[in-house]
């Protein structure tokens, strides 16, 4: 009889979100080894970490001050440190020294095991270390594979142009789900059209190393991103949830409609031109009213209003 493996510390996952936030994802071996000696050393256990050069600045432990001191040659040249008035001539350990950086292949192979993605372990960059393509994932109830990609730095605004960038350069086939590592309460909250920003923290298996749960993310793209917001919308625009009541559709020139609308919302300019909708969403001459987009069943008037020519979201 096997004895489970134990359940993997989610500041493991905390700490790699932190230090993947950081600009050149990296972090200094002083501060890896004076606040995070268990994790930091798990991570490098692991290959997510190595060391990619050394500090020429460290904190002087000696004087207990928290100002940094530049590191020098020693007089014989052999070693680097500092002049301490209580201690003298101190030398850093050459861990302390170091500085560390993700490594993103080996990190990624991980967290994707589960998913199945043919390109995890060799990412393809979209934007250089910032945005990766890592193949196609097979998710839980979904006929398709899901296309998928890994971010970081969504919380800076310039690399979350970068991203809207890339979306309008490469549109979704569909859905793609945008795993991050930036945490969910840092993610923008605009609305990206065909794309499932998702935490890899909120979706995170603690049981087995650091993986994503395919029935976790299943439950995210079915549900969507939990917010205040009083509508809002899966990515691929089949459900969209007004006041708590979610209401789903299935036809193509439908959802082209409410997602229309739910943008217009989105943008804060709520009324639409209801021909302006129709030609958008490809409905052609036939249809000239929301009654006959909708034939079939009325239950699209207990959030959208027409009037005047005009069409809104209304709460």
């Amino acid at each position: 009889m096997t004895s489970s493996s134990p359940k993997t510390d989610p500041r493991l996952l905390t700490l790699i979100s932190a230090i993947a936030e950081t600009p050149a994802a990296r972090i200094s071996g002083q501060v890896l080894t004076t606040f995070h000696g268990r994790a930091g050393k798990q991570l490098l256990t692991d290959g997510f970490l190595a060391a990619v050069g050394e500090e020429t600045a460290v904190t002087s432990m000696a004087d207990h001050d928290d100002e940094p001191v530049t590191l020098s040659p020693s007089p014989d040249g052999r070693t680097f440190g500092y002049f301490s008035s209580n201690a003298g001539w101190v030398v850093p350990a050459t861990k302390e020294r170091a500085v560390y950086g993700l490594q993103f292949g080996p990190l990624f192979a991980k967290l994707l095991e589960g998913l199945d993605c043919p390109q995890a372990a060799r990412p393809i960059e979209l934007i250089p270390h910032i945005l990766w393509e890592v193949g196609a994932a097979r998710v839980p109830g979904r006929a398709a594979r899901v296309p998928v990609w890994i971010s970081r730095r969504l919380a800076d605004p310039s690399t979350w142009q970068a991203l809207l960038e890339q979306v309008r350069r490469r549109p979704a086939p569909g859905l793609r789900v945008i795993l991050s590592l930036t945490p969910d309460e840092r993610i923008p909250q605009s609305f990206v059209h065909g794309h499932e920003i998702v935490a890899i923290q909120s979706v995170t298996d603690f049981d087995h190393g650091i993986r994503i749960d395919p029935d976790i993310l299943a439950a995210r793209l079915a549900n969507g991103r939990l917010d205040d917001s009083p509508v809002t919308m899966t990515a691929d625009g089949g459900s969209i949830t007004v006041r708590g009541k979610t209401y789903t559709f299935t036809g193509t020139k439908q959802r082209a409609i409410i997602r229309h609308l739910y943008e217009a919302w989105c943008s804060g300019d709520p009324q639409c031109l209801t021909a302006e909708v129709f030609e958008a969403a490809g409905s052609g001459d036939q249809v000239r009213s929301l009654g006959k987009a909708f034939k079939g069943r009325s239950d699209w008037r207990e959030f959208i209003k027409e009037e005047g020519g005009q069409c809104w979201i209304s709460l």
